[in-house]
């Protein structure tokens, strides 16, 4: 099973990054690059991430509640996201939950990302049980395959702390068992130095991965874990 290594860029990124990264995957395996790697990147440049190399996997750090189009200044809806490419969509990060985004905008964002066929990557800290809702479990059961849970404990953003590799195996069999969710992945502090110990776990997916996602050197040490991992389970 390919283990995803998902670079959130966050308000991160130029033109220039982006050509960086499709020269470098060019010298990566080409199954590695294409199946592991997702990069999520601010809007304005996935649409030219699409035409450079429409064969990324490509992410938004967001979408709209509103679908299709109209008069919502600002907004950018998953029907949109789609029509340049994008697969996978981060929704309820940290940061933005910090901000105000609160559990119903939440579900709105989910239901308009599933409702397009994007997948959906949801992110919840220790507290999940007050931020999955009722309404967004509903959602989880209904649309098991196009959600990812990604466990991300705030202790660890941007601290370079991680939790110990049992409060990562715990939380994560806790969030299969009770939301019968196929796919977890961990973000927070996730570096080259720690991303194999993290991938080896059977009850992880994948990595959400921050600062380290601006450094070309960093992605290609990961997807290399990634990969080791993959050739651990065949």
């Amino acid at each position: 099973m390919s283990k995803l290594v998902v670079c959130n860029w966050k308000m991160n990124g130029s033109i220039q990054l982006v050509d960086s990264c499709v020269s470098a995957m060019a010298y990566l395996p080409n199954d590695v690059a294409l199946r592991n790697l997702v990069i999520a990147m601010p809007d304005i440049f996935l649409a030219y991430a699409n035409s450079m190399e429409p064969r990324f996997k490509l992410a938004a750090q967001d979408c709209s509640v509103y679908g299709g189009s109209g008069a919502h200044t600002g907004e950018v809806s998953a029907d949109m996201l789609m029509g340049v490419g994008v697969k996978y969509v981060i929704l309820g990060h940290s940061e933005r939950r910090s901000r105000g985004e609160d559990t119903e905008l939440i579900h709105a964002k989910l239901a308009s990302a599933v409702r397009c066929g994007i997948t959906a990557i949801l992110c919840v800290s220790d507290d999940y049980e007050s931020q999955i809702t009722e309404q967004i479990e509903g959602l989880l059961q209904a649309h098991h395959d196009d959600v990812i849970l990604a466990y991300e404990p705030v202790s660890a953003i941007g601290t370079g702390r991680l939790p110990g590799v049992g409060d990562i195996q715990r939380v994560a069999a806790c969030l299969r068992r009770r939301y019968v969710i196929s796919k977890v992945m961990y973000g927070g502090s996730v570096t080259s130095a720690n991303a194999l110990n993290i991938l080896k776990m059977d009850e992880i997916s994948g990595v959400l991965v921050g600062g380290a996602s601006l450094k070309v050197d960093e992605v290609s040490a990961i997807l290399a874990a990634a990969s080791q991992c993959m050739s651990y389970s065949t």
